[in-house]
C-alpha cells in the first residue's frame, strides 16, 4: 500500500453550552454537533519521514510539529511504536480558524489515513481516544453525522435525525483564535456553572421541523466572540431581525443560518448582497465522518 486518500468534514454546533474551567484548564461542554458536506482531503503517501503540504485554503498555515495533522501522525507513532513516515497533502476547503473544526478534521483524516497506510489495525475506539487527546473536536470529525458531545466534547452519542438540513454559512478571512475566545468567556463569566441540558434540541432533531430546531440553537461562546469582534454581533442581530435562525459556529467567526433546502439558494443570494465583505457558502448536513476514499 502506497497511498490513502481520506475526506473529513467540517461541523457546526447547533448547541454549545460551556461550563467553568476544570482543574486541568479545559471547560466541560454540552454540545450537539452536525457534520457538514464541506470536506478537507487528506492524501497520505509512503515516505521516509513525516512531511506536510497544504493547498487550497490555509496555504500559509505552519506545516511543522505545531500543525494538528503532524501532531496526529506523531501520536500514532507514539501509540504504536512505528517508525514509518508519510508525506501528507491536505486540500483545505473548510474555513481556517472559522469555528468549523477544520484543523480537527485534518487531524481526524490523518489518523484514519495513516492507520490504513501504515497497516496499524487500530480500532475506531482507539482512534477516537487518540483524537480526544489532540482536541475536543477531533473525535466528532471521525464520528460524523449528528452527535451529542459531553466532557470536553469527546464523549459522543449519536443523535437520530429525520431530515437533511441546509446551512448558509458566512465566513470572514480574519479568523478567531479558539483559546482567545475561551479566555474572554472566562473573563465575562467567572462564575459559570455546569453545562445546561440539550434534551429539547435532541427531541426536535428527531421529530421536529426546521423552525423547531432553529428556535433551540444556542452558543454560550457567542457573547465572548461578540466582545472580541463587535461586528459579528451586529451581523447576527441583523440576520435574526430578518426572521432567520442564526448561530455562531463554535468559537466563530463563521455565522451559520439554518434554512430549508428549498430556500437555501435564495437566502444565500440575499446574504451575499447584505454582507458583500464575507464569503457565503451553502452546506448540508448531516454528513459522514472521516472516511477513506482511495487506497492504492
Amino acid at each position: 500500500m502506497q497511498r490513502v486518500l481520506v475526506s473529513a468534514p467540517g461541523k457546526v454546533n447547533l448547541a454549545l453550552r460551556v461550563g467553568g474551567p476544570r482543574p486541568d484548564g479545559f471547560h466541560p461542554l454540552d454540545t450537539v454537533f452536525e457534520a457538514l458536506d464541506i470536506f478537507d482531503d487528506v492524501d497520505a503517501q509512503r515516505a521516509d519521514a513525516l512531511s506536510l503540504e497544504i493547498i487550497g485554503l490555509g496555504e500559509d498555515l505552519p506545516v511543522d510539529g505545531t500543525n494538528l495533522a503532524i501532531r496526529a501522525a506523531k501520536a500514532l507513532q507514539e501509540k504504536t511504536g512505528t517508525t514509518a513516515g508519510a508525506h501528507i497533502t491536505i486540500t483545505k476547503r473548510i474555513p481556517v480558524a472559522g469555528g468549523m473544526a477544520g484543523g480537527s478534521a485534518d487531524a481526524a483524516g490523518t489518523l484514519l489515513a495513516l492507520n490504513e497506510l501504515w497497516e496499524l489495525g487500530l480500532r475506531m475506539e482507539e482512534l477516537l481516544q487518540i483524537g480526544a487527546e489532540l482536541g475536543s473536536d477531533v473525535p466528532f470529525s471521525l464520528f460524523g453525522g449528528v452527535a451529542h458531545g459531553r466532557g470536553r466534547g469527546e464523549e459522543l452519542e449519536h443523535v437520530r435525525v429525520t431530515s437533511m438540513h441546509a446551512w448558509v454559512l458566512l465566513t470572514r478571512p480574519d479568523g478567531l483564535s479558539t483559546p482567545a475566545v475561551f479566555r474572554e468567556f472566562d473573563r465575562l463569566h467567572p462564575d459559570a456553572g455546569g453545562p445546561a441540558d440539550t434534551v429539547a434540541l435532541r427531541r426536535a432533531l428527531s421529530d421536529g421541523t426546521v423552525d423547531e430546531v432553529g428556535a433551540l440553537l444556542a452558543n454560550d461562546l457567542a457573547v465572548a466572540a461578540r466582545s472580541l469582534r463587535p461586528e459579528l454581533g451586529a451581523a447576527i442581530d441583523a440576520i435574526a431581525a430578518g426572521g432567520r435562525h442564526v448561530i455562531l459556529s463554535g468559537s466563530g467567526p463563521t455565522i451559520a443560518v439554518l434554512v430549508t433546502p428549498e430556500e437555501s439558494q435564495e437566502v444565500a443570494a440575499q446574504l451575499r448582497a447584505d454582507f458583500p465583505d464575507t464569503q457565503v457558502y451553502i452546506a448540508h448536513g448531516p454528513a459522514a465522518g472521516a472516511h477513506i476514499r482511495t487506497v492504492e
